[in-house]
């Protein structure tokens, strides 16, 4: 079925409504092709239908003793992609597909289901008005019930968010463009070059945060399993992973080798690959005994300012020396041959 795409020809409709259950809100948009009876989801589909500057909104679903409620918004970050090894909600790896959110910020004044109903005729007016001005579906982010109360779309986990909603919500103005979506993101975020989004791209497959501060968070809750696991054997070590093609320098007394070096990988989701770069590679294959260390499964939230981790499944290739069968290769670098080079006007 067709997305029926209503919002094209109206600059100032660059909004969207992402409902979502897990922490990881704000890192990005995602969704599988295909649901477990192998039938297209509409509201999956939209995820490759967003632009560049669009704005996500996140309403997240009732956990922790919080109620459902908008959370904060991104903007997109690039252009939707595809995506090999895909987790979604039930933790399995599939294809789908993907857009990078960015400049995550948290809403000042919540916005909870009960404000949502206490103004149901506000908001109920926008959706009859839409309904009424396109043909079509229009993919409202909220569903009216007879008994006089509305919820988000059920199986709605990306829904379009219409801009008169912010009439009928002004606790969400934050959210909304400066320019009304009639221009280009005129913000000052500067990362956004091809070869910037395609290195995160590229580490997704290892469930990749595009959020720095996350992943670094994500990255330290795996060097800590690493330390705890190495130190138990009894090595001392060194985090050199600063200065260092490799993460951990470990010292061995008695039976463990004097010295051993341990590249550590952090992921959200099954770590079925890992980015490698080509130093991390070298120096696997020319220094042993060097260990890949990798925690799988880690998750995460947000508390105030700090990002909290909790412990992920440790393994380890011990004598890890990794195989040309092994490695996949996503990024060349060209030496352009001079003598092909043709001058232009």
């Amino acid at each position: 079925m067709a997305i029926n795409e209503w919002w094209t020809s109206r600059p100032a409709e660059r909004y969207w409504m992402e409902t979502i259950r897990r922490h990881d809100f704000g890192d990005g948009i995602r969704a599988p092709f295909r649901n477990k009876n192998g039938a297209a989801a509409p509201y999956w589909e939209l995820v490759n239908h967003v632009q560049d500057g669009d704005v996500v909104l996140h309403w997240t679903t009732e956990r922790d003793g919080h109620p459902s409620q908008f959370a904060g918004w991104s903007k997109v970050d690039g252009v939707p992609y595809d995506v090999e090894n895909l987790v979604y909600n039930d933790n399995s790896a599939t294809t789908g597909r993907e857009a990078l959110l960015r400049d995550y910020t948290q809403f000042n004044t919540t916005v909870t289901i009960d404000d949502l109903n206490s103004r149901l005729s506000s908001v109920q007016a926008v959706d009859t008005a839409l309904q009424a001005s396109v043909a079509g579906l229009v993919y409202f982010p909220f569903a009216f019930f007879e008994n006089g109360t509305l919820r988000p779309k059920q199986g709605g986990y990306l829904t379009k968010f219409p801009a008169a909603l912010f009439d009928a919500l002004p606790e969400l103005l934050a959210a909304k463009l400066n320019d009304d979506g009639s221009g280009a993101d005129t913000d000052e975020h500067t990362e956004t070059s091809a070869t910037t989004r395609s290195d995160r791209r590229q580490a997704r497959e290892a469930g990749y945060i595009s959020d720095p501060k996350v992943r670094r968070a994500i990255e330290m809750q795996a060097v800590t399993q690493a330390i705890q696991h190495y130190s138990s054997l009894g090595y001392l070590y060194k985090d050199v992973g600063s200065s260092k093609p490799f993460d951990l320098l470990l010292v061995g007394t008695g039976d463990l080798p004097i010295e051993r070096h341990v590249e550590v990988k952090g992921s959200t989701g099954p770590a079925a690959s890992v980015e490698l770069t080509h130093g991390e590679v070298d120096h696997a294959r020319t220094f042993q005994p060097t260990d890949l260390f990798v925690v799988s499964g880690i998750t995460w939230h947000r508390s105030g300012d700090d990002v909290v981790t909790t412990s992920g499944t440790a393994m380890v290739i011990d004598g890890w020396a990794p195989a040309d069968t092994d490695l996949k290769p996503i990024r060349f670098r060209h030496a352009v041959p001079a003598p092909l080079l043709r001058p232009i006007g």
